[in-house]
């Protein structure tokens, strides 16, 4: 590490430990050239780290969020409450919702510098002017972000970057008629900073607050905030990179003021140690943290994402922790395979009751609710009666209510052959479609390079960059699930203009 680096991450840890923080001392920040800065047992440690063991320490007082602007500082949860002015004119802070006052109140300090509470740790951030540092996909030179067209990724870099910009837009110009003295300096690379910042390294509220602290926080929430519509940044603690395998617990219990990252793995001396974001798919860590997961014959974590048609949404107000589409996984491997995490964690079904055909010779590699719910918007009534009867009997010839374990339940009556060529030709069409525009936008890149080689070379950035790399190997694997389903189909690639 740059001895730089290493003076700055010094002065966090020493920071976090002023204000009742901790890091094992046997673990050290360290860095490299392909996880960046990261946590490790130290070489020298004899023996290594025997779980569980308690890694990281973060104190309440030392998270920044929403929170902290309605109080303008810290927060000291074992205090009662008292009123204090918030960080922002009361215009500001009833028009904006909670997740995007949070990322202001991060601009701010961060505008503060060495005055604020928080600097040893916001010095130890991507900065704003190295863009390339903190840059999610969504903020991505445009040259860049074209390598993901006709994935998912792409159509939700849409959707993230007109949120993005309506939010700050609409809370810069509430600061601006708040009089807010300054509000000029909050610009809004500033607030894609703060949006970037947030999303790849910031906690769910109620997955690391005690319950003695919700109870205090809740003191402050506004009449209608909850506590998960925004989310907490927790020095130290998020320096820790993700394994969707690795054991771990946050521990709020053994002291109410603080979260503890408790490692339920061994660890050798130079070993990373690892924290866990939960289960989510190569797109969604593609688009929330900037990397994806490479497959192995344990974990493969290749899936697309097929969103539901036609919901009506309640509420939300297009931030970060707003409502979600329903979506639903096709999956390279068949959903039920051991390396198929992120499938196997989806629940078996989405309806009234499961229509059984997710079962059946072609489905292995979709999600079985996106099964039941093609079934249910194409069967006729006699098809749903046929299917209940189907299933009941299933059931009862099963020592399992799970219709995904009964390998040897009857098969479907052949009244349903219609209804299941029915869902497997809108399955086959999605993806056709899919694949197809996929490669499609391959090859108009290649043709846009052949036609226009030296206007590319200018605009683009070398062949090799992180970000293209990234992109095209996503792109890649985008590809060989959609090959992976239709094989299983039986449905030949299908592209226009092709012989």
């Amino acid at each position: 590490m740059k001895e730089s680096d290493q003076s700055r991450f010094d002065a966090l840890v020493e920071w976090s430990r002023r204000h009742s923080g901790s890091l094992h001392p046997s673990l050290e920040i360290y860095h490299d050239d392909v996880t960046k800065f990261s946590l490790r047992v130290k070489p020298s440690v004899g023996g290594g780290l025997t779980a569980p063991h308690k890694a990281v320490t973060c104190p309440v007082s030392t998270t920044l969020s929403y929170l902290n602007a309605l109080v303008d500082g810290p927060l000291n949860v074992a205090s009662p409450l008292k009123q204090q002015d918030a960080a922002f004119p009361e215009r500001f802070m009833q028009s904006c919702p909670p997740h995007v006052i949070g990322r202001f109140f991060l601009i701010k300090e961060y505008l503060k510098g060495k005055d604020s509470f928080w600097w040893p740790y916001i010095a130890t951030l991507p900065q704003p002017e190295h863009v390339k540092d903190w840059a999610l996909p969504a903020f991505w030179p445009e040259a860049d972000i074209a390598n993901l067209e006709g994935t998912n990724a792409r159509v939700a870099i849409e959707e993230i970057q007109e949120n993005v910009s309506q939010e700050f837009r609409h809370a810069r110009r509430a600061l601006k008629h708040g009089d807010y003295r300054g509000w000029q300096d909050y610009h809004q690379i500033l607030y894609k900073w703060a949006f970037c910042i947030f999303t790849s390294r910031s906690f769910r509220p109620s997955l690391v607050l005690s319950e003695s602290a919700k109870q205090h926080v809740s003191g402050l929430l506004p009449e209608g905030s909850q506590l998960d519509d925004f989310s907490i940044l927790q020095p130290v603690f998020d320096i820790a990179n993700h394994s969707m395998t690795a054991r771990y617990t946050w521990d709020v219990t053994s002291d109410p003021s603080c979260c503890q990252l408790i490692c339920g793995d061994s660890y050798k001396p130079g070993d990373q140690v690892y924290n866990n974001y939960g289960l989510k798919t190569n797109s969604e860590l593609l688009l929330g943290y900037g990397f994806i997961l490479p497959e192995t014959e344990e974990l493969h974590n290749d899936y697309v994402h097929v969103r539901k048609r036609q919901q009506h949404q309640d509420g939300g107000d297009g931030g970060g922790d707003a409502p979600k589409p329903q979506d639903f996984l096709i999956s390279l491997r068949p959903i039920n395979h051991p390396s198929s995490l992120v499938g196997r964690s989806r629940p078996s079904s989405s309806s009234s009751f499961p229509s059984r055909l997710s079962t059946l010779p072609g489905f292995a590699h979709f999600e079985p609710a996106l099964v039941d719910d093609l079934t249910s918007a194409l069967a006729t009534p006699e098809e749903t009666r046929l299917l209940q009867r189907w299933n009941d009997k299933a059931l009862l010839s099963s020592s399992t209510t799970d219709p995904a374990d009964s390998a040897a339940a009857p098969p479907p009556p052949p009244e349903l052959a219609g209804l299941v060529g029915r869902v497997k030709g809108m399955l086959a069409g999605k993806l056709q479609y899919d694949y197809q525009r996929l490669v499609v936008a391959v090859q108009e890149e290649g043709e846009e390079e052949e036609s226009d080689e030296e206007v590319e070379r200018e605009a683009r950035p070398p062949a090799a960059s992180r970000n293209q790399m990234l992109a095209f190997e996503y792109r890649g694997r985008c590809k060989n699930v959609l090959l992976a389903a239709m094989r299983d189909l039986n449905v030949a690639p299908f592209v226009l203009g092709e012989e």
